[in-house]
């Protein structure tokens, strides 16, 4: 959970994974991040990723759409692990259900033995439940209605699943009434 000054930061990162397994965060086939200041959208990134030959085997393609086909060309995570820390820098990170992406990033990091991982990285969906807990439920789709109605959302898709998330924060950097809610 970030403090109140964390959140009301001028620039954040928000990201977001597909995966094509369950096996390993290696698996991961594309990944989506959004940069924010001042309240915009100000740089997106977006790429499939070729996981290893080990983690290859696509279980999830009825979820997100994305097939062996898709990735075929695509670079693996060690090959854009320097502007993954280019486009992060300090800012912190945020995803909607922080585990899921946390461990995907920790497993690429494991598996290529780079040093990507960010120093900050926070869950929409906890801050969700503590600073929204009148929700019907905290899943992406209906804390994105909630806090961008007019925003329409193409789940498991990660560049629009990471600008959902982007949605989410800078309406709660906005929502100031909520801010007490959070730690000092």
């Amino acid at each position: 959970m970030p403090s109140r000054s964390e959140l009301l930061k001028d620039e954040f990162v928000t990201v977001d994974f597909e995966t094509a397994n369950r096996l390993s965060g290696a698996s991961a086939c594309q990944v989506a991040l959004v940069k924010v200041a001042s309240g915009e959208v100000v740089d997106q990134m977006c790429t499939y990723l070729r996981p290893p030959e080990e983690y290859i085997r696509f279980e999830f393609s009825h979820i997100h759409g994305i097939y062996r086909g898709d990735i075929e060309d695509a670079p693996s995570w060690f090959d854009i692990a320097d502007e993954i820390v280019r486009f992060v820098g300090g800012a912190p990170v945020y995803a909607h259900n922080a585990t899921f992406d946390a461990s995907v990033w920790r497993g690429l990091d494991r598996y290529y033995f780079t040093g990507t991982y960010p120093e900050q990285f926070y869950c929409t969906c906890r801050m969700a439940r503590r600073l929204l807990p009148h929700l019907a439920d905290h899943r992406l789709p209906t804390v994105a209605e909630y806090c961008a109605p007019g925003f329409a959302l193409e789940h498991h898709r990660a560049d629009s699943d990471a600008l959902a998330c982007a949605h989410i924060v800078a309406q709660l950097q906005r929502s100031r009434g909520l801010h007490a809610l959070l730690p000092a």
